[in-house]
Order: C-alpha cells, then sequence, then structure tokens
C-alpha cells in the first residue's frame, strides 16, 4: 500500500463493519498526507435510491469523512444490473486514480465487488420467458430430470453440480438456452480473473456471538431509521 495508486478492497460479512473501517482507513490516509480517498460501493442493493436504511448505505456523518459513489442512484422500480453497474465502477475507480485520490472499493455482493476490481467477461442476459419456461419444467419434473438433461448437453458441467441443486442446474441451462458455455466446476471466471489495478483485498472477519449480536443490533438501527417505511415504498 505504499503507492497511492493501489486500490483497497474491503470484504466481509453483513454487520462486519466494513462501512467503519474504510472510514478509518481513510481518516489514516489522510494523516500520512494522501488526498483525501473516495469509497466505491460495490453493492447489488445500495445502487438502488430511497433504500439507505435497509441495504446500509453510509450515514450523512459517514460519508463527511469519506465520500462514498454508486449509492442510491438507480430508481427502485428500474432493474439494473452487474453487467451496468461494472463499466461504472470501472469509471469511478480509474477516475479517482488519475485524480491522485486512492479508491477504497467497499464489497458488499461477491460479484459485484469483483466486477469493480476485474473485467469479467458476464455471462449473457437471459430472456424472461427462457427462465419462466425452465422454471415450470424444474417444478414439474424436478431437478434430477433436468440435472439429467445438463449431463446429456454439457456433461462436465454436470459433474461439477449436485443434481438436487436447484438453482446451479437452472442456470447452466439457461447459459446453454442462448448459446454459452456454463463454467466447469472450479474454473468461474469470478474468482480467476485479474484485478484492472494493483488491489490490496483486505478480508474482515469477527466471532460468530458477536457478529450475530452486531447484526442484531443493525436490525434494530434498520427498523428505527425507517427501513420498514422504506419497504413499503418499495414494494
Amino acid at each position: 500500500m505504499d503507492e497511492p495508486t493501489t486500490v483497497v478492497a474491503l470484504f466481509g460479512p453483513t454487520g462486519v463493519g466494513k462501512t467503519a473501517v474504510a472510514a478509518a482507513l481513510a481518516q489514516r490516509l489522510r494523516a500520512r498526507g494522501e488526498a483525501d480517498p473516495i469509497a466505491v460501493s460495490a453493492d447489488a442493493l445500495q445502487v438502488y435510491e430511497g433504500l439507505g436504511a435497509l441495504t446500509g448505505v453510509a450515514s450523512a456523518q459517514e460519508q463527511r469523512l469519506l465520500e462514498h459513489r454508486l449509492v442510491g442512484f438507480v430508481p427502485v422500480t428500474e432493474e439494473f444490473s452487474v453487467g451496468e453497474f461494472m463499466p461504472l465502477a470501472h469509471a469511478q475507480v480509474d477516475a479517482a486514480l488519475a485524480a491522485g485520490r486512492r479508491p477504497i472499493v467497499v464489497g458488499g455482493t461477491g460479484l459485484y465487488l469483483r466486477a469493480a476490481l476485474c473485467d469479467l467477461d458476464l455471462a449473457p442476459t437471459v430472456a424472461p420467458e427462457v427462465r419462466e419456461r425452465l422454471e415450470a419444467e424444474l417444478a414439474a419434473r424436478g431437478p434430477e430430470a433436468l440435472h439429467a438433461r445438463l449431463e446429456k448437453r454439457a456433461p462436465k458441467t454436470a459433474a461439477a453440480v449436485n443434481p438436487k441443486d436447484r438453482s446451479r442446474i437452472l442456470r447452466a441451462l439457461e447459459l446453454l438456452e442462448v448459446g454459452a458455455t456454463p463454467a466447469r466446476g472450479g474454473d468461474s471466471q469470478l474468482w480467476t480473473a485479474e484485478m484492472r489495478r494493483p488491489t490490496v483485498l483486505a478480508g474482515l472477519t469477527m466471532e460468530r456471538d458477536a457478529l450475530y449480536e452486531r447484526i442484531d443490533r443493525r436490525v434494530d438501527a434498520i427498523v428505527a431509521a425507517g427501513g420498514a417505511d422504506e419497504a413499503r415504498r418499495a414494494g
């Protein structure tokens, strides 16, 4: 982390305190003479406007300590994909580095974190009618029958998927329907893609009981901050 062009990326379970750690890190970086860092949120839900309490967006006080980007900019009535998020995140990281400001990417969603840090070759979008047809067949015939079909069409993929794993079977068949090749076990690009920029990955952990207590307090804080009202407005 000696080079001011290095990206810092924080990840960890919900409630572990990633936002607070990012703010504390920003203060330390300023103290050693760096320009104001910028936090880039990598959360699939924080992108939506009007859901700040529910999704744990940094408070106004926290944002005074560390500016947060890519939060609350998508209307909750609109769909938004990781494919749309990725170029926006890259632009924020690149702009921060060009300005001599260290980007701190704060993960909330594994896929979005990797998309912010890497050039992922994302799977194509599957039409809703394709998913609906496969879901209906899954409900009618069961996962084993669809796994048998997957085994005929993509045996290496099927070998890595549990015959009872409904979601993975469904996703693999969806990709085959649109002409894409589903990943085989162990070679998902999500975990093998190279970082676009020099990056320090920092994983935050906490003893389980302490984490659960923090999550309980966080739920209470969400309710107190109007989370139920946000959910009603979004629904």
